[in-house]
């Protein structure tokens, strides 16, 4: 999912601000059919108040159309609400506008699978007030000869739009940002956005991603997954809420429209027989066009406690180098900009981040009768994940008498965020 408000809540790669947390289990080979419910809550303290809070509702159903096609629907919203810093500078936590948003969002999906192979398009609608997300894609996997090798390649093209304040002819720093009170208008049905001239204008953002991932079977009891991913951004960028301190004024950021993003990960997991466990390891370094590198670390433990019951433990840590241009807000207030670009977003910033949590999950398998009258298997997944925050200096910070810790409205707390998460799977 990819979750983003008004007011600069963007998902990012390494979880900053939210983080989707899969509640799918292994299906039985005899039946496919699905229905899935979950809900999450994701809490981040930040200075100042309130805190900012995201409830993600999702639902998900598949079912099979005949021996070779399945079909599948879901529906998802996000309910935020909180602060964030209106203008990026030194004393930006005195500049934090509240803000209520919500997002909702469709898909389907259509699947066609054969004796090794499988192949599924699927579509997505998204729609909040500022933003309307519109993507289509393709994933299909193979088993190769012997079935220990599966190939998967997936693609995705999304033709976004983002509603922004209409400067005109304005130059960079002089363009203004939106505020709580401009109106985005969208044509009826809502499908698109619909320009306010001198007011507001539609902006289009198109995205196309790619992925491929190859999942190999080493052992009887050991596997490895080995993925390259990769992303071209193509349009608006930038937050049209969020304006950047430089000298005297207080313009809306500017990022570049172009931006291309990689990553490449691997990730291995052992069975241990002696103790009905699973430990894994895993590992991920990204890279893009505006100068952000990136990489994190991963392990996690399963412990199997009987024959319904696996509670899961999991740790990752995360740490990223600034893009080229971006600056600490003392920096932009006091030396300007780093060239034609500024921004205030924090996933553009040097940034370390760990999460650590755990995952309880009960199954049921249906015995003489079906789990509620209607279930070959039920399983329950309750999860909850600490999220601990560093932000890093971009310059030296013995240059900055304001000190980093006061650049961002984030990270003032021990534990930065919390996120909680219910989700029920059933299949019939």
């Amino acid at each position: 999912m990819q979750l983003r408000s008004g007011f600069g809540l963007r998902a990012s790669g390494f979880g900053l601000v939210f983080v989707v947390l899969a509640l799918v289990g292994a299906r039985p080979a005899h039946a496919d059919d699905s229905a899935e419910a979950s809900t999450e809550v994701f809490a981040e303290k930040r200075a100042g108040g309130p805190d900012l809070t995201v409830v993600h509702p999702q639902a998900d159903v598949a079912f099979d159309a005949g021996q070779h096609v399945t079909i599948a629907a879901g529906y998802a919203a996000d309910a935020v609400s909180g602060a964030t810093a209106s203008v990026y500078q030194v004393d930006a936590v005195t500049s934090a506008t509240k803000f209520h948003d919500l997002r909702q969002q469709g898909t389907a999906a259509l699947g066609f699978k054969g004796r090794r192979s499988r192949i599924t398009f699927n579509g997505l609608f998204g729609t909040e007030r500022d933003y309307l997300s519109r993507s289509f894609g393709a994933d299909a996997s193979i088993d190769l000869a012997g079935r220990n090798t599966t190939v998967d390649v997936a693609y995705t093209h999304s033709w976004d739009q983002v509603c922004d304040f209409d400067n005109g002819s304005a130059t960079p720093l002089e363009a203004q940002a939106l505020t709580g009170g401009n109106v985005c208008l969208k044509t009826d049905g809502g499908f698109e956005g619909k320009n306010d001239p001198g007011t507001t204008v539609w902006k289009d953002l198109n995205i196309d991603t790619a992925q491929v991932t190859v999942t190999q079977n080493l052992a009887p009891t050991v596997n490895m997954q080995l993925a390259a991913y990769g992303q071209v951004l193509d349009g608006f960028q930038s937050n049209p809420y969020r304006r950047v301190r430089v000298g005297a004024e207080a313009p809306q950021e500017n990022l570049p429209d172009e931006r291309a993003r990689w990553s490449v990960s691997a990730r291995f997991n052992k069975y241990l027989e002696a103790a009905h466990g699973a430990i894994q390891v895993g590992g991920r370094f990204y890279n893009d066009t505006w100068g952000v590198t990136g990489g994190d670390a991963e392990l996690a433990y399963s412990q199997y406690l009987g024959s319904s019951l696996v509670l899961r433990f999991h740790a990752r840590i995360y740490q990223q180098t600034a893009a080229t241009f971006f600056k600490d807000a003392f920096f932009y207030e006091t030396q300007s900009t780093a060239g034609e670009y500024f921004t205030g977003e924090r996933e553009l910033s040097p940034v370390r981040d760990a999460v650590v949590g755990a995952k309880l999950t009960l199954i049921s398998i249906k015995g003489d009768k079906p789990v509620w009258h209607l279930f070959d298997r039920l399983q329950f997944n309750v999860k909850a994940d600490l999220l601990f925050l560093d932000n890093l200096p971009t310059e030296d910070p013995s240059t900055n008498p304001m000190g980093i810790s006061q650049q961002f409205l984030y990270g003032n707390s021990l534990i930065d965020a919390v996120i909680f998460s219910l989700g029920l799977l059933g299949n019939y």
